[in-house]
């Protein structure tokens, strides 16, 4: 699994490149592993090189066509939110919910930064290098997550931001390792969430055949992540290395540096040599994340309509129905409308207001919103 998300990783910053930062996508990997500062390599191989105008073609088509399916995806949510939110009583019902939220919506804000912090706090501890301040990484964090809430590249637009936002503080090998592994740890808490809240949530005897298939198929994805992970823990495949010449061929770029990219997968194996310290110390941060996720939810949930005797334990299942849409439906912008229809769904089954998940979801979505202003500041700085 380490492996594995160190090759999305690669993959990941060259596509980024070529997508969001409207370059023609031309530098090889090694322009990256050697931190972007050769600006002479990137006249020889970039948009004024030999294939320059070609390249550009090329990914002026592929922009136009990422910005179709961009339209196309945000106006489905469009149409889905406005179709659930007449099925539980129309915008009155809706709005007065997220209304009751008052200034508390102020907490929400600050929660959800917080969950941003551990974020970058889980990511300086794998770096374990002093260079990377807490200040850094958590504007990285917070520039990422508006990348991959704008796109519909989801993780593959997120991740390499972080890298791009963090070059003048960390080589490019040491970043994308780093990154690869904070991600393999929030990952695996993902699944413990996943599999934990989905156990329960299978217990209730009132769960329709829908979502029951549903949980049952999350049960046995995140039972075959587990095997997976064990299996690459043992026999520690050169994923990174085996996909490294299969990129830049589709990609046409120029191979990189086989001594980078050894490095890369070196770093990331290296995890299991860590001390059971520095382990337990990024696990605390990435549980924590989650903590302070269902805290959140609790908290909205007990201030709108009809709430106050919510429970913890209602709180987490939400959280954890909510944390699966965000990793199933990533590559939709905002994953609007789908948050609202997955919230509901969840909230009936619990015995909460259908009216109650929906008002939940465009809270929090209104949380990620102010965010993303922030880190949309933080990207264009």
């Amino acid at each position: 699994m380490l492996g594995a998300l160190a090759a999305n990783t690669h993959i990941a910053r060259t596509t980024f490149h070529s997508f969001i930062a409207g370059s023609p996508g031309n530098a090889s990997l090694s322009f990256y592993l050697k931190g972007a500062e050769d600006t002479e390599e990137y006249g020889e191989h970039g948009e004024h090189g030999e294939h320059g105008d070609s390249r550009n073609i090329s990914s002026h088509v592929l922009r136009s066509r990422s910005a179709v399916l961009n339209v196309a995806i945000a106006l489905i949510g469009v149409a889905l939110l406005v179709f659930t939110v007449r099925r539980v009583g129309g915008w009155p019902a809706v709005v007065g919910g997220v209304g009751s939220v008052g200034w508390w919506f102020i907490v929400v804000i600050l929660l959800g930064a917080a969950r941003m912090a551990c974020r970058a706090q889980a990511w300086i501890a794998s770096v374990h290098d002093a260079r990377l301040r807490f200040r850094d990484a958590f504007g990285a964090v917070l520039a990422g997550d508006t990348a991959g809430n704008l796109t519909p590249l989801g993780v593959l637009a997120s991740e390499p931001t972080k890298i791009l936002m963090t070059r003048a503080h960390l080589s490019t090998v040491v970043s994308i390792a780093s990154v690869a592994i904070e991600n393999a740890f929030y990952t695996a808490s993902v699944l413990v969430v996943l599999f934990v809240g989905t156990w329960l949530f299978l217990q209730r005897a009132d769960v329709p055949p829908g979502l029951e298939r549903i949980a049952e198929g999350i049960l046995i994805v995140a039972a075959a992540a587990g095997v997976l992970a064990f299996w690459a823990a043992r026999t520690r495949p050169a994923v990174l290395s085996w996909l490294a010449p299969l990129v830049t061929r589709l990609t046409g770029r120029s191979h990189a540096p086989a001594e980078a990219v050894q490095e890369i997968e070196a770093r990331i194996y290296a995890v299991l040599q860590w001390p059971i310290g520095r382990l337990l110390h990024v696990v605390s941060w990435e549980a924590a994340f989650h903590v302070l996720a269902v805290a959140e939810v609790w908290l909205v949930l007990r201030l709108l309509p009809g709430g106050r005797e919510i429970a913890l334990g209602d709180a987490f299942l939400m959280e954890s129905a909510g944390r699966f849409v965000t990793v199933a439906f990533k590559f939709v912008p905002y994953r609007l409308g789908v948050d609202e229809v997955g919230s509901g769904a969840v909230a009936g089954v619990l015995g909460l207001s259908v009216a109650s998940g929906v008002s939940l979801a465009l809270v929090r979505r209104l949380r990620i919103l102010v965010l993303n202003a922030v880190g949309l500041i933080r990207l264009l700085r």
